[in-house]
């Protein structure tokens, strides 16, 4: 018979991860300043054209992005409230400058499944109608996993 703390780590690894991420896109303009203008610590940028990851893929626009770490949550409404309360002290910085230089802005919340367990697709409406003040996009992605493929191998 296995032993409890052996099926919690099962089940632990089994649950699926969430990343949640922002982005602002350009196909006019690079947007590295916005590092320092936005000051959110941890956002990156990138440029057209670049490599997306370790892919062949290539950048079809300039970004600007800021994303949490995976987390291992059933639930799609709750890693999206917490880039929206990471977000929200930048809001205004954020909206003005999408404005200012025409810019898409795009919420993602990319899933990896591991056995079929997928998080449930909910999404409040307060965080709907957040959403929608930045005035952006939402994508959400599902990608099936081995079990024993870790974060990093993806």
């Amino acid at each position: 018979m296995r032993e409890a703390a052996d099926i919690e780590s099962d089940l632990r690894h089994l649950t699926p991860s969430v990343r949640a991420a922002f982005r602002l896109t350009s196909e006019r303009q690079t947007l590295d300043h916005l590092v320092g203008e936005i000051g959110l610590a941890g956002a990156t940028t990138w440029q057209k054209g670049e490599h997306i990851a370790r892919s062949d893929l290539q950048r079809r626009t300039n970004g600007w992005c800021f994303e949490l770490p995976w987390q291992r949550t059933y639930m799609l409404d709750d890693a999206l409230t917490l880039l929206l309360r990471a977000l929200a002290p930048h809001r205004d910085e954020i909206l003005a400058v999408t404005k200012a230089l025409d810019l898409d802005a795009h919420f993602a919340l990319e899933t990896r499944m591991y056995e079929n367990r997928v998080p449930a697709g909910y999404l409040s409406p307060a965080n709907v109608k957040t959403i929608a003040s930045y005035g952006a996009s939402l994508d959400a992605g599902v990608v099936p996993m081995a079990v024993d493929q870790s974060e990093e191998d993806a």
